[in-house]
């Protein structure tokens, strides 16, 4: 017996690629702590010479990242082309534009990291100033992205017609908030923790995945 899965529509496929996308962004932090970009903690002076050194892990990683967001991107803009509903697709060009915005900033980092660290005795100005557009741009894209994205997570959960199951979708939301309230204890790993932001998304391309999937079985 062999089970197929068809796809309806393109919003079908907008989750498909949103959990794969967001699935692939889970798996390169998981290889950000193996290597201790995050859940170690370093002075802001020892972040130059960390990056240096690991760098031909970090560009890997990042490269990854950016293919991971990009597919985000382009759920989004799937989404944004079936919605029905004005709010909804506000929501959807707003997360396009600052996909976008997180995208070049990876593309920053990959294209202007190592020679600026190059010279970073000689003039370690260089650095910083680009470290500082990259973080502007991640982390204004970052939050607002958690902002928006966790606003359609509690319209699909808690709406008539939504999509969030609540047999799965209040347990993952309270797991969701756990990990963001523990992201916020001085004592551990903020990024390690803060991750969980990440299965907002995840669960929200899971739930469109499945709500326009047919599962046929045929004789083999």
């Amino acid at each position: 017996m062999i089970s197929k899965l068809h796809l309806k529509n393109e919003t079908n496929l907008a989750g498909f690629i949103l959990f794969l996308g967001t699935l692939c962004i889970l798996i390169t932090i998981g290889f950000e702590y193996t290597i201790g970009w995050i859940g170690v903690e370093r002075s802001a002076n020892e972040i130059p010479l960390f990056i240096y050194r690991v760098w031909d892990d970090l560009k890997h990683i990042w490269a990854w990242q950016i293919f991971g967001f990009s597919l985000q991107c382009i759920a989004f803009i799937l989404l944004l082309k079936n919605a029905t509903q004005a709010f909804k697709s506000l929501l959807w060009a707003i997360l396009i534009v600052l996909s976008i915005f997180i995208i070049i900033g990876f593309g920053i980092c990959l294209g202007s990291y190592y020679p600026a660290l190059e010279v970073y005795e000689q003039q370690p100005q260089l650095f910083e100033t680009i470290r500082g557009g990259v973080r502007f741009l991640y982390g204004q894209g970052g939050l607002l992205s958690f902002l928006i994205l966790a606003l359609i997570f509690l319209l699909e959960l808690f709406s008539s017609k939504g999509v969030i199951s609540k047999k799965w979708g209040i347990p993952a939301l309270l797991l969701i908030a756990t990990g963001v309230l523990l992201s916020l204890v001085p004592s551990l790993p903020e990024k390690v923790i803060g991750a969980s932001i990440f299965f907002i998304p995840l669960s929200i391309g899971f739930a469109y995945w499945m709500a326009g999937t047919e599962i046929k079985t045929t004789q083999s």
